[in-house]
């Protein structure tokens, strides 16, 4: 790894226009450029939009030959950056909550959500792999909203060697009063942080890597009858050694882009715990624990 300086960006996200959302992601692009960013990550579904309504899936795409794929390389060409942002992506007749990773503008490939929560069922296929991005700088991989909270995930990333693991969101909050009064949002928003932080500096330490986590913003089902879907927004950051050195700076319901630099020395080099894993030990006890102690 070397220091690698990388664009957070939690924005708006709207199941009926992934023309605006494209817009709003090229805008966060545009903005990770000036910065000096290598790398820019974006919301889960951020292109298709999130909130439980057939709608996700009607605006899946093929990856990486699809419209808006082919927009993302072009704006990943111009920018000379790394861009990873959530699409639908369809793919022999099912639809996946897939992240993809363009690299100036060259497709390196996607990671599909795994566990699907609640209502995804209904419209996407699950995944079945883990990819790992290799851009020079640094590796890393991508565990998507509810993902999170199955730790092994976690744990494999780190026996692939990431230098980061990207924690992309469109995590819903439920129904919001009429008037989002600064209580209101200030306690939405530290109850997301509360539960990032909670899991995620466990994570980065136990496995030396870094955190980095979003989440889309806003209602995202402007437009359409029978749904509601709110996301809290909000970025975090979390070091190898478990300490959150990004927070939040927003105190409403609002977009945030936010450009940090990850900085090598950081990572523990022969950090005793990914050093004296045993992974073949730990294969054969997944194994019994899966199918039992005849495995």
């Amino acid at each position: 790894m070397q220091d690698t300086t990388v664009t957070v960006a939690s924005l708006r996200s709207i199941l009926v226009d992934p023309q605006g959302n494209l817009v709003r992601a090229a805008h966060a692009c545009r903005v990770a450029h000036d910065a000096g960013a290598r790398l820019v990550v974006l919301p889960e579904l951020m292109l298709a939009g999130h909130g439980g309504h057939r709608r996700m899936a009607e605006n899946a795409e093929p990856v990486p030959d699809g419209p808006l794929c082919e927009a993302v390389s072009d704006l990943s060409a111009d920018l000379d950056l790394c861009i990873c942002v959530g699409l639908a992506e369809l793919a022999h007749g099912l639809v996946y909550n897939s992240m993809v990773v363009f690299d100036r503008g060259q497709y390196l490939g996607c990671q599909r959500k795994v566990n699907l929560s609640g209502d995804e069922y209904v419209y996407f296929g699950a995944g079945d792999r883990l990819a790992t991005f290799d851009i020079g700088d640094l590796r890393f991989g991508i565990v998507i909203c509810y993902d999170n909270h199955f730790p092994e995930l976690a744990l494999l990333h780190s026996m692939r060697h990431v230098d980061l693991i990207l924690a992309p969101h469109a995590a819903r909050t439920g129904k919001w009063p009429a008037e989002l009064t600064p209580d209101f949002c200030a306690q939405t928003i530290a109850r997301r942080q509360a539960s990032w932080e909670k899991v995620h500096r466990a994570r980065a330490y136990d496995h030396n890597v870094y955190v980095l986590l979003n989440n889309a913003v806003g209602p995202s089902t402007e437009g359409l009858e029978g749904v509601v879907a709110n996301h809290a927004g909000t970025v975090m950051g979390i070091d190898p050694h478990g300490e959150v050195f990004l927070r939040t700076s927003v105190t409403t319901i609002e977009e945030e882009i936010v450009t940090v630099t990850l900085e090598a020395d950081k990572r523990r080099p022969n950090h005793s715990v990914p050093r004296n894993r045993r992974p073949h030990a730990l294969l054969r006890m997944f194994e019994q624990a899966i199918y039992g102690e005849r495995a």
